[in-house]
């Protein structure tokens, strides 16, 4: 299933479809990021983020 009307942009996340779109059912989006206790370099607010 993806979803429909959401727009995602980061290619190097594992869920990311042809681009644009995204294959989770449910996103979770923070805007709590701390990204220094993070394993990503670059601010990502989805919780769902996998680097592929």
């Amino acid at each position: 299933m993806e979803n429909t009307g959401v727009k995602c942009d980061v290619c190097e996340c594992v869920h990311n479809t042809n681009g644009c779109g995204c294959n989770k059912t449910v996103i979770e989006v923070t805007h709590d990021c701390s990204c220094t206790n993070e394993k990503v370099q670059n601010p990502h607010f989805c919780k769902s983020y996998e680097m592929k």
